[in-house]
């Protein structure tokens, strides 16, 4: 079937501004507008992000049960969404607008959280059905955000980007879940949720400034093939042909993937942090629970301060990966870090056989009240369980970084640009996939067997690939000496 055309001049494909943009030489990524918009966008989003997590758990625990079984149900209601969709999202994201794509899905998930109190009063069912649907909005914001990273910035600047946007998304990490619980004290679970819109919505206004040229790529797919020099443009594909396509980009992102062996040994590494990544919060409010903290409750809520530790690494991580360590070979930084992941996992194990007493003091930090300000916080008290656990935490962070920055900026730069949105959308589906059934075992398994056992069989694969790629990287260099 023939499809319509529209014949328009070729010099009105892109405005002169964005021709410039284009021609421009590269500048610093803090005076890139374009990436300081999304920047700050992506950090408002994380923060509510991590503080919606923090919410729903707190409304669970408080509500319904403290079991873990219930945590878990949780994580999966937002994985199946990654699950499912984000290689589909990934597709559509190659074909909608990216900037449109971001600064809607940040007002559909502002518009969500404000259903929260409607909906947690009706079961605990539904808490989870809102947090399907929160997730399914975030699965086009992720690849259209990581499709924008490399349209918006230089390649050479790529690890520095990769590196800047890990660093504050694990200060967002950090500082979303340390906000959730005094956010909680302070406006309650019925009326925090105005908080996360205003969030998301901050977000959506600041990615209203993306300023890159998407007419340029659709421009390139354009030939001049008329007698006067004119381009033609298809009109919209029907839903047959839109359909047609949609299977045939799936199957090229994966084709593209396979046939790749950089490419897929890159994305089965991160398969594995992420696993490791999902799974560890639910182990870690039982070991919370086991170990931390007399009251279950309160431990639910004050594990986030351990997961902000681990984010607290990776930041320190990602700041050595983006200058210190950037001459160091990327398979040396890699098989560092899992090695790092599983050690700090054994470490974890080692905090209560070593300090035998849950209430030994370190310090404490007294209650704060301002009765003008209606303002008040909990004293906050640290043991030397919870001190150490901490520390485990931070190396564990550190050590994730070193494996996740420079695997994503190589994926970024030997994706070609067209198929970025494609790869990058089957890439998130692989790390969704790839932590769907441990995050369904784990909150079961954990019932049966504690904290500990999960840890040691979390850090056995990191341990065992690490000394695996230090003796495959020493044969290779034999071989080429």
């Amino acid at each position: 079937m023939m499809m319509m055309m529209t014949s328009v001049p070729p010099a009105t494909l892109l405005p002169e501004t964005e021709t410039a943009c284009l021609l421009a030489p590269p500048v610093s990524l803090f005076k890139n507008q374009s990436f300081m918009s999304l920047w700050l966008a992506q950090v408002f989003s994380q923060l509510a992000d991590r503080i919606v997590f923090i919410v729903f758990l707190s409304v669970i625990a408080t509500t319904y049960s403290t079991s873990e079984r219930y945590v878990s149900f949780l994580y999966i209601a937002f994985t199946i969404p990654a699950v499912l969709l984000t290689a589909i999202a990934g597709v559509f994201v190659d074909r909608w607008r990216k900037k449109t794509t971001l600064i809607m899905t940040n007002v559909a998930r502002g518009v969500l959280v404000l259903l929260l109190p409607v909906m947690a009063p009706l079961g605990v069912e539904w808490l989870y059905v809102l947090a399907f649907l929160l997730s399914a909005a975030t699965q086009f914001f992720v690849p259209a955000e990581s499709a924008t990273i490399p349209a918006i910035v230089p390649k050479s600047q790529l690890l520095q980007a990769n590196s800047l946007f890990t660093t504050t998304m694990m200060a967002a990490l950090i500082i979303g879940f340390v906000l959730g619980d005094p956010l909680i004290g302070l406006m309650g679970l019925k009326e925090v949720h105005w908080a996360l819109f205003g969030l998301f919505i901050i977000a959506a206004v600041l990615l209203g400034k993306l300023n890159f040229s998407e007419a340029a790529v659709k421009a390139a797919a354009l030939l001049p093939n008329q007698a006067d020099g004119t381009c033609i443009i298809p009109a919209p594909p029907t839903l047959k042909s839109h359909l047609k396509d949609f299977w045939a980009e799936m199957k090229e992102g994966w084709q593209y993937i396979i046939q790749n062996t950089v490419i897929w040994q890159a994305m089965a590494k991160l398969a594995l942090l992420f696993s490791a990544v999902v799974v560890i919060p639910p182990v870690a409010i039982s070991f919370a629970k086991a170990f931390l903290y007399a009251d279950p409750a309160l431990a639910t809520r004050k594990f986030a301060y351990m997961m902000a530790f681990s984010g607290i690494g990776m930041g320190l991580g990602a700041l050595k990966v983006a200058k210190p360590l950037s001459n160091v070979p990327q398979p040396v930084l890699v098989y560092s870090g899992l090695m790092v992941v599983g050690l700090s996992l054994l470490g974890l194990i080692t905090v209560p056989l070593m300090i035998p007493e849950r209430d030994t003091l370190l310090w404490t930090i007294p209650a704060l009240k301002v009765s003008w300000l209606h303002l008040s916080t909990e004293a906050f008290i640290l043991t030397q369980r919870i001190g150490a656990s901490y520390a485990w935490n931070l190396l564990l962070g550190i050590g994730a970084s070193l494996v996740a920055i420079p695997l994503q900026a190589l994926l970024h730069d030997r994706i070609p640009e067209n198929l970025r949105g494609k790869v990058l959308g089957v890439q998130f589906t692989i790390l969704a996939t790839s932590s769907t059934v441990p995050s369904i075992v784990a909150g079961f398994a954990v019932e049966q067997w504690g904290s500990q056992i999960l840890f040691s069989a979390m850090a056995l694969p990191f341990i065992a690939v690490a000394i695996w790629g230090f003796s495959h990287t020493r044969k290779q260099s034999a071989r080429a000496d």
